[in-house]
């Protein structure tokens, strides 16, 4: 009876941790509508699709955020070592006025979205969205490489 138990448990705890590494986004966060800096709408599947075949370093962000203002100096320095890298920067701003002036404020440049849903919508909870900055890498072929790190050296691994 206990070898049965141990079983459910190591089973549990495999299937509960390998459910915490996703690899694909769900069709639900790859429809959900964002917005462009020319405030055209772009749904996340658009914006892969137009980086096919690259690498992605992916950033969750909010302009007023100290912590998110903090780690723009480290996704420089992370540019600059990973040239080869397309960086694509979500924002969830409290509005899109306030995303567009504080992006004269951030230093680092690549690809600028804004999440009009923020963490309520199918983007926010299929990431978990807690809390930010938050960072993700996605492969060439648009698998999730690294679902959940708020640090930029954990892109590296």
């Amino acid at each position: 009876m206990k070898g049965i138990i141990f079983f459910v448990v190591i089973v549990l705890m495999i299937t509960s941790c390998a459910s915490l590494k996703k690899q694909q986004f769900t069709n639900e966060a790859l429809t959900e509508k964002l917005v462009t800096l020319d405030r055209d709408s772009v749904s996340l599947q658009g914006i892969l699709d137009k980086n096919r075949g690259k690498q992605l370093f992916v950033q969750i962000f909010a302009s007023y955020c100290p912590v998110s203002q903090d780690s723009f100096d480290d996704v420089l320095k992370f540019q600059k070592e990973n040239p080869e890298k397309e960086y694509i920067f979500l924002s969830v701003d409290h509005s899109y006025y306030d995303w567009k002036r504080g992006l004269e404020y951030v230093k680092p440049k690549g690809q600028f979205y804004y999440i009009p849903e923020k963490g309520d919508g199918a983007l926010g909870r299929f990431l978990k969205l807690k809390s930010i900055p938050r960072f993700l890498k996605i492969n060439e072929d648009g698998k999730i490489e690294v679902y959940k790190t708020s640090k930029v050296s954990e892109i590296l691994k």
